[in-house]
């Protein structure tokens, strides 16, 4: 069996750079080490995200593989191969692996097995900051609470006396959760509703196209289902009120186990496919060896909060000038 070393940089603090899919996905085929990040040694692959202050862009001779989480499409005139929630191929080159899968094992199901899980309250959310949002966001959060009020979890008009420690022991304890993605993008599905169905309760989603492939749509209130929100608050009510109607959902196989271990499937092909056969795609010369470049110095650079105040106070100096010229 080959060795083979990768070092993981620029992700999120939590991330554990020694135990992770991505460790599991080649040590089928490989004897992996994961190098530490003040470890100098040029590792085989690099793997990095969207955290940080751009550490990735001290490394140009090694295969360069990024992942992220968010809805942004990788840049592949920094990268090699990526690994998104975007189902786009660039010549094999990208894999959609979610965040859900790569939080989540295989094995695991729902946490909670209520007597009678239709006698909990009513619906939680559970949500951070509402600033970048898709404003479909907070106009169906505001329909649903008019019909009755949620318990909000999160940071986002907390009322249950702070932010709460056990995200799954708060969802469990009420019959839906609002699932609702902060964008509306195919192939774009976190882990809020496989959040939802690990507490056994029924989500209320809203989110790419993609949930209805990665889980089974008869486990689920769609948010698209429904032309108006008056519709969808109709839909709600009428399972929320029928006792037999919400146990079906609540009952039905969400196929979130499986839909991981195929996930994982794919990533250990896409990972020891690049680790056997490794190409750097990236070139420092011509205009991607100009975008490079430009990106290595703005990328620091926007990642401090004084650029990001400044950019945005010219943003809103520059918009009005700019509208009027149109």
């Amino acid at each position: 069996m080959s060795s083979l070393t990768v070092k993981f940089v620029d992700f999120w603090p939590a991330f554990n750079i020694y135990d992770n899919k991505f460790i599991d996905a080649l040590k089928s085929k490989f004897r992996v080490t994961s190098l530490s990040a003040d470890d100098q040694t040029k590792p085989d692959l690099l793997f990095y995200s969207r955290c940080g202050i751009g550490n990735h862009y001290k490394y140009n001779d090694c295969v360069k593989i990024f992942y992220t989480g968010e809805n942004d499409y990788p840049n592949f005139n920094e990268c090699d191969y990526a690994i998104s929630f975007h189902d786009i191929d660039v010549a094999g080159r990208n894999l959609r692996y979610p965040l859900y899968a790569l939080e989540t094992n295989q094995s695991e199901t729902a946490i909670i097995d209520a007597d009678a899980p239709e006698s909990r309250d009513f619906c939680s959310l559970v949500m951070s900051h509402s600033a970048e949002c898709d404003p479909r966001r907070i106009q169906i959060i505001d329909a649903v609470d008019s019909y009755r009020p949620l318990a909000y979890g999160g940071k986002f008009r907390n009322n249950v006396g702070g932010r709460v420690a056990d995200k799954h022991q708060f969802l469990s304890r009420y019959k839906f959760n609002l699932a609702l993605e902060n964008s509306y993008l195919d192939g774009y599905v976190t882990e809020k509703i496989a959040d939802a169905f690990l507490s056994a309760t029924v989500p209320i989603y809203w989110g790419g196209k993609a949930a209805l492939s990665d889980f089974n749509p008869a486990s689920f209130i769609n948010v698209a289902d429904y032309d108006t929100l008056d519709s969808l608050v109709a839909g709600i009510a009428r399972i929320d009120s029928d006792r037999a109607l919400y146990l079906s959902y609540l009952n039905a196989p969400s196929r979130l186990a499986d839909t991981v271990h195929d996930f994982d499937d794919r990533l250990a092909s896409f990972l020891t496919g690049i680790a056997t056969a490794p190409k750097i795609y990236r070139t420092n010369h011509g205009e991607m060896g100009n975008f490079y470049n430009l990106y290595s110095i703005l990328h620091p650079l926007s990642r401090r909060r004084s650029f990001v105040k400044l950019s945005k106070l010219i943003g809103r100096i520059l918009e009005p000038a700019y509208f009027k010229s149109r």
